[in-house]
């Protein structure tokens, strides 16, 4: 589990001059200077030129304008004229990365300044990960690791943990708990019964819960539970319907009859259309109001949105992305997955019906992000890798710029990315922004990303811990990940 740290005793609201005098007199053995930077700190500080920032062992030890900033012996320096410091990266929706079968993951994770993720569907035992994690002799993104997934009967991946019942998810929730899991993963097909005693439970244990909204549950009712985050909007939408219960109930059913028969998605789209009728009846029946109102109860709650609009865009069938050039770092066994797509060998006829629904309900995503935005809801920046499409570290660019697509400013979807998370994980004390006492994990940049947030894939170089990754050492990073993962059946 995380600790909160405090705040260094050093900070930047002290007088510059009684700053300097302590950095002069400061002892700063094998330190690291970034000279003559823009600094760009993910607060609302706006960016600040000409900057010298100074690392000592994993910490940031001080930050002010490089001609009255002194800097120490023996340190290394990088001189950071032209260019542009963030904080690193947190890819806040993965899976994989616990995965002892994709070691190469985390390499192209940090070649792409991702610091940090959020397993979404950790191991069942998150200590015993931990204790072998600790042996890896490549450098790695922090985990913030997420129990298994927690899904009711006929659960939508095999290798969920099960719940029927109120008593079995409070057992679940403190097993978890008690293995060192960060937080709960709820999903799509828990009762409402088991979904509220899982709320409860985790309440009263201090760990939080996030994960899909169940079929069962509205997302107003799984903001009030406490849920800590909605991924990819998961009842969102149907909440800003004037005809949400209608729909819901309608919906449920059908869930249930293709449930029942063990139907395929290609089933289900193909000779079920009315499931594309009822999706487009949540967005015909789209009401200002009451989607307002439920903004603001996420808000009040402060429930968190992590939109993955990475994931929906993806499930729009696009074959011109089978030429992507990102695809060579992937193992074979990745590689078939994707190969077959997310729809596999579905006819053409409801194939297209796929299509439509999934292109639908992009447009309404990216339709609500902007709308939630604007109305104050906090967001954060996941990408669903290992889904088709998404991938390791180089999604995290992908998923800034459709966020800004959807409406954020460059700096709030770089803010979703770094100092949301840290916020999100309760460790914005330690992370997050380029502060002074804070953990020395930062992104140095040739290009802006305020002007352009494409411009987060101008890597120069990576800081993880206080130790410096040139460009040279990220791109070997790049070769080592395509090696393994070429290796791997």
């Amino acid at each position: 589990m995380f600790t909160t740290l405090s705040r260094c005793p050093v900070a930047r609201s002290l007088p510059l001059f009684l700053l300097f005098t302590l950095i002069s007199a400061w002892s700063w053995p094998q330190s690291l200077v970034i000279k003559r930077v823009t600094v760009i700190d993910a607060s609302d500080r706006g960016p600040e030129p000409n900057m010298t920032v100074i690392v000592d062992g994993d910490r940031i030890v001080a930050i002010g304008p490089w001609r009255k900033t002194h800097i120490p012996g023996k340190a290394v320096v990088v001189d950071g004229t032209g260019k542009f410091l963030i904080p690193g990266l947190w890819d806040m929706h993965v899976h994989g990365a616990s995965d002892a079968r994709a070691p190469w993951s985390h390499l192209l994770f940090l070649a792409n300044g991702v610091v940090g993720v959020r397993d979404m569907s950790g191991p069942p035992d998150a200590h015993a990960w931990r204790a072998m994690q600790a042996s890896n002799q490549d450098p790695s993104p922090t985990v913030y690791l997420g129990s298994p997934i927690i899904d009711g009967p006929n659960p939508v991946w095999p290798e969920s943990i099960v719940v029927t019942d109120e008593a079995q998810g409070r057992e679940v929730v403190e097993q978890q708990r008690a293995r060192g899991a960060d937080f709960i993963k709820v999903y799509s097909r828990l009762s409402r019964s088991a979904y509220f005693a899982i709320a409860d439970e985790a309440n009263k244990c201090g760990i939080p819960f996030a994960g899909h909204v169940p079929e069962s549950v509205t997302a107003a009712e799984a903001s009030d539970a406490g849920q800590k985050s909605i991924e990819h909007l998961t009842r969102v939408a149907e909440g800003c319907s004037k005809e949400e219960k209608s729909i819901a109930s309608e919906m449920q059913r059908q869930e249930a009859l293709f449930r029942a028969a063990d139907a395929t998605m290609a089933q289900k789209i193909g000779s079920g259309k009315s499931i594309i009728r009822l999706n487009m009846d949540v967005v015909e029946t789209f009401d200002e109001a009451t989607a307002q109102s439920l903004f603001a109860l996420f808000l009040k709650n402060r429930t968190w949105q992590c939109p993955t609009l990475t994931l929906l865009r993806a499930q729009i069938d696009d074959p011109l992305l089978a030429n992507d050039p990102r695809l060579k770092y992937l193992s074979r066994e990745v590689r078939a997955k994707w190969d077959a797509g997310y729809y596999g060998n579905v006819p053409p006829e409801p194939r297209a019906a796929i299509v439509k629904l999934s292109r639908l309900q992009f447009n309404e995503s990216v339709r609500l992000v902007g709308l939630m935005y604007r109305a104050g809801v906090p967001i954060l920046a996941g990408t669903d890798t290992m889904n088709p499409q998404c991938f390791p570290g180089f999604g995290i660019h992908d998923e800034l710029a459709l966020l800004v697509d959807a409406g954020l400013s460059p700096l709030a979807a770089l803010q979703a990315a770094t100092r949301n998370a840290a916020e999100f994980m309760g460790q914005l004390g330690r992370r997050g922004t380029i502060e002074v006492g804070k953990t020395a994990d930062l992104v140095l940049l040739d290009k802006d990303p305020l002007a352009d947030i494409h411009n987060t894939r101008s890597i120069h170089a990576v800081v993880l811990g206080g130790k410096l990754y040139r460009r040279a050492a990220l791109d070997a990073m790049l070769a080592k990940a395509q090696t393994l993962a070429s290796g791997q059946q």
